[in-house]
């Protein structure tokens, strides 16, 4: 079966953008410079992004490309590190599983947005205790922690006194919030529904193919940044917009000096971009092969990282006019992950003129956002299946049906009473230290064990170039290098999960750490199994011959896929001999 390709480049690269931007840019980024000294973060960012994401980017696409392949097959550059390509995907179900269900969230928080009072922004209701504290009489107070899930302390005057009325809505209407891992409790139905909606929008929306879905991605990648920019313009023309923004640009040059604040920026870079999870691999396999790799991880990296800094504009904007409301500083928002989503977003959305309108925007793009980093996330499981079982391919409905009830049966213990709890676990380690050491051995492999001589033909087969020295020099050497500190910084700084006040017992955090490795118990376990199955009268002979490619890596397809776009490889074969 013919492998199918994008209708143009640019399906290929605004799907890109969309999967690499995603909620990250609007929940993490802001956190992420407030954290880190404002310019200082941003002059850091961008010099990651272009020393170390734009040549992994570059790497990944080259090889996704010239194997038209999915993220396991692609491996037969080197069959005995297949297991990358199973980790990868291990990462990635991790990662959509929960996910789907901060979309599900985002659905029902904009199913309220169209409420004559919004619920989050009065303590009337049902669920509100007599503590609750209105929100334009509070102000925001943040603890000092790097999780993703920081918690937010709100208090009246600076002592802490109750929850705001956003914060109950989250914790006992979303959440239904148990005490503990302990006390999971029941499902919260209404939830259950929400993301019963969401897993058959993604069966509609992937079972399409990339020929549908590459157009689709134009609108939901489009409207965010067109609800952005009316954040923007809109966020200027507020009191206290230009102090929210100066302390977004100005530079804490006494940062600079902070490791931290360099080991951030460049997790962030490359993170952002999802290097090392399967999907630049997966997308870049639909190319045609003629394609210039070096040209689109170029911009692809680049439309990244400037769409970020875009976001944080309006993001900055916004905020300094709600702490000029409320009498605060910026810093008071320094918030990340779920607190800044579900209680800072809707606090700060309730001090807005036409508060309902800026929410249903507000989540909107945050749907938006989401499901262009969910679809490609399902894509590479579907694709990962359909290069172990080619057989699945005439089938691909059943494929991502059973794909989609995976993800969804196993959100059903998410959305829990305890489900916060699980999400969190999960989150906490799902990456760690997961994805800085695949993408190290990516680097390894193709720089070293597959060889940039190899690679260099392999790009002249392709679009008729050479690899710039600069980039070779990067991919084995520079980007190793920063993923290893990266991934040395983060056993270093290590700590145990932490929801708030909740400390996780031992055999939670036990738990945590087999998630962790599952993603990269395949590396190990697939190499031995390729090299004690490979034929070879010594151990140093089937090691040699597992660090080779395989037949399958050169693609010889067949007849019915024979087209004028694969001639300049048939044409290369033939100078050659």
């Amino acid at each position: 079966m013919a492998h199918e390709h994008w209708r143009s480049q640019l399906d290929y690269l605004i799907t890109l953008l969309g999967y690499g931007v995603g909620s990250g840019a609007f929940i993490k980024f802001p956190f992420y410079c407030m954290r880190n000294g404002g310019g200082a973060f941003l002059i850091l960012f961008m010099f990651f992004t272009i020393i170390g994401a734009i040549p992994c980017v570059f790497l990944e696409m080259t090889i996704g490309q010239f194997s038209q392949s999915g993220p396991i097959k692609v491996w037969n550059m080197c069959p005995a590190f297949k297991g990358i390509g199973i980790g990868s995907v291990v990462v990635s179900w991790l990662f959509v599983s929960y996910f789907n269900i901060s979309f599900t969230w985002f659905i029902y928080y904009l199913y309220h947005s169209f409420s004559p009072n919004l619920p989050w922004d009065h303590c009337d209701n049902a669920w509100n205790t007599p503590a609750c504290i209105y929100n334009k009489n509070a102000s925001v107070l943040s603890n000092d922690t790097a999780s993703n899930t920081t918690d937010a302390v709100y208090s009246i005057n600076g002592t802490a006194s109750g929850m705001t009325a956003a914060e109950e809505f989250w914790k006992f209407q979303l959440l239904g919030q148990s005490d503990g891992l302990d006390n999971l409790g029941g499902l919260r139905w209404h939830l259950v529904g929400c993301l019963g909606f969401t897993t058959l929008l993604l069966f509609v929306w992937i079972f399409q193919g990339i020929r549908v879905t590459g157009k689709l991605v134009y609108i939901t990648v489009g409207v965010p940044y067109v609800l952005i920019f009316v954040f923007l313009i809109r966020g200027c023309l507020l009191p206290g917009s230009a102090e929210g923004i100066y302390y977004y640009i100005y530079p804490q040059f006494d940062k600079l000096t902070d490791p931290k604040v360099w080991i951030h920026s460049c997790r962030y870079a490359l993170g952002s971009l999802g290097i090392a999870m399967g999907c630049i691999i997966t997308m870049s396999g639909h190319n045609r092969l003629d394609n210039n790799c070096f040209r689109d991880a170029i911009i692809f990296c680049l439309m990244d990282s400037l769409s970020n800094v875009f976001f944080g504009f309006a993001f900055f904007s916004t905020v300094g006019h709600v702490a000029f409301q409320r009498g605060v500083t910026v810093e008071a928002f320094q918030s990340s992950g779920f607190d800044l989503s579900f209680i800072v977003y809707p606090e700060v959305i309730s001090a807005l003129p036409l508060a309902q309108l800026w929410s249903v925007l507000t989540f909107l793009t945050l749907i938006s956002l989401n499901i262009d980093t969910m679809v490609p996330c399902v894509e590479i499981v579907v694709a990962a299946l359909e290069d172990v079982f080619p057989k699945l391919m005439k089938q691909r409905w059943l494929t991502i049906g059973a794909v989609l009830l995976s993800l969804f049966l196993f959100g059903l213990i998410y959305l829990s009473q305890g489900g916060i709890f699980v999400v969190t676990l999960v989150d906490w380690y799902a990456y760690f230290p997961s994805t800085a050491v695949l993408g190290i051995l990516e680097c390894i492999v193709v720089g070293w064990c597959y060889g940039t001589k190899r690679l260099q033909e392999d790009v002249r087969t392709m679009w008729g170039k050479t690899i710039p020295r600069v980039m070779v020099i990067s991919f084995k050497f520079v980007c190793p290098l920063f993923l290893v500190v990266i991934c040395c910084y983060s056993l270093y700084s290590y700590r145990p999960p932490q929801y708030h006040d909740y400390i996780y017992p031992t055999w939670a955090t036990a738990v945590g750490w087999l998630i962790s490795f599952s993603s990269l118990l395949p590396i190990p376990t697939v190499f031995i199994w390729t090299v004690y199955n490979t034929q070879g009268a010594t151990l140093k002979e089937k090691l040699k011959k597992t660090f080779e490619p395989n037949e399958y890596w050169r693609r010889s397809p067949p007849e019915e896929e024979f087209t004028e776009v694969l001639q300049p490889m048939v044409e290369h074969a033939n100078n050659s001999a």
